[in-house]
């Protein structure tokens, strides 16, 4: 036979070869055998193979190569110079075709890919970044790269391809998207725990005349249904800040700058120590909708990604109102705390 090529040896993983790879697969597990355990009968007993199956094996591998692996010495099959040369090579093709074994396993059952999330900065740094968390705890293999962009952006990533999922206040149905809506969340006013209005169970537009109140952005539809709320009132409101984000309209609460009315799941990243979260009349509704990419087949990592978020957005929610009780219930602690002063 030919001397050492490991030219030869690579034609073991030739797409046109007339065996599949698995078999080829096999072959090195044959050879790495032999090497390690040094005998014909003890390498057949590590891989559950009778004797005479693994010398076939050793000579088809020796075939494929056209080089003499092993020679009969004293009744031992001892490797040549050629063996021990090609071990090296042979080790590192068998390490990799384990690890795609791996990577193709953890795709198929999709604990390892990459998802690209864009969504409005107030879902982006509320929503989003919890499940984002959550959802990669579980998925430490995912790699998930979350942007906060405009709701317009958002829906130009998606119908761009440039993200997998989208998630935006505004319906604008386009060619190379797909929209699902997710449901509503109801607007809460936020106040600062001492604010004299905190006292109410529930915060009206009217209660709000003079107030300092913390505006949304119009960067999308947001403002506009919270402006709906005063609109053909002679409601005078001291505008004192605005914010694209309902998160940061959050934190100037908590920093005692105004009231502001706010999406009810940013209200739930509220201290409660620190600011009251009440129900707000008229209802203001924020639809929240999901985009994916039309003109995609989506993976099964997609898919679960879109089927987990969609349960937990429904439990946001509940959450949310179970935050407006907590909150509330502050109300009556606060005045059992004011009797209690006032009968010393």
């Amino acid at each position: 036979m030919a001397t050492l090529s490991t030219h030869n040896f690579w034609l073991l993983f030739e797409p046109e070869h007339e065996k599949a790879v698995a078999m080829k697969f096999r072959l090195i597990e044959i050879f790495r055998a032999m090497m390690e355990c040094g005998t014909v009968t003890a390498a057949a007993h590590s891989l559950k193979i009778s004797q005479p199956a693994m010398t076939k094996q050793l000579t088809q591998l020796q075939s494929e190569l056209d080089l003499v692996l092993f020679e009969q010495r004293g009744g031992r099959l001892v490797p040549t110079a050629e063996a021990r040369a090609l071990i090296g090579s042979m080790d590192r093709a068998w390490r990799s075709v384990i690890e795609l074994k791996e990577v193709a396993r953890d795709v198929r059952d999709m604990r390892r890919g990459r998802l690209t999330v864009v969504a409005s900065p107030s879902f982006a740094q509320t929503l989003m970044a919890d499940f984002v968390t959550q959802f990669s705890r579980e998925s430490s293999k995912v790699t998930i790269a979350l942007h906060a962009q405009s709701s317009p952006r958002v829906i130009d990533w998606t119908a761009d391809g440039q993200a997998d999922v989208g998630i935006s206040m505004i319906l604008a149905p386009r060619p190379g998207v797909h929209v699902e809506p997710l449901g509503s969340l109801v607007g809460v006013c936020a106040l600062p725990v001492g604010h004299a209005l905190a006292a109410n169970k529930v915060i009206r537009a009217e209660d709000l005349h003079g107030q300092r109140f913390i505006s949304l952005a119009e960067i999308d539809d947001a403002r506009s249904r919270v402006e709906a709320a005063f609109d053909g009132q002679a409601i005078e409101r001291d505008i004192a800040l605005t914010t694209p984000q309902s998160a940061v309209a959050l934190a100037l609460v908590t920093h005692g700058a105004g009231v502001a009315v706010i999406d009810e799941a940013t209200a739930t990243m509220a201290d409660l120590t620190r600011v009251a979260i009440r129900p707000f009349l008229p209802t203001v509704s924020f639809e929240v909708y999901m985009y994916h990419p039309a003109n995609r087949v989506p993976s099964q990592l997609h898919e679960r990604f879109v089927r987990k978020f969609r349960t937990w957005f429904k439990g946001r929610r509940a959450i949310a109102r179970a935050t407006i009780t907590t909150s509330l219930s502050q109300i009556s602690a606060s005045r059992a705390d004011s009797a209690r002063a006032r009968g010393k």
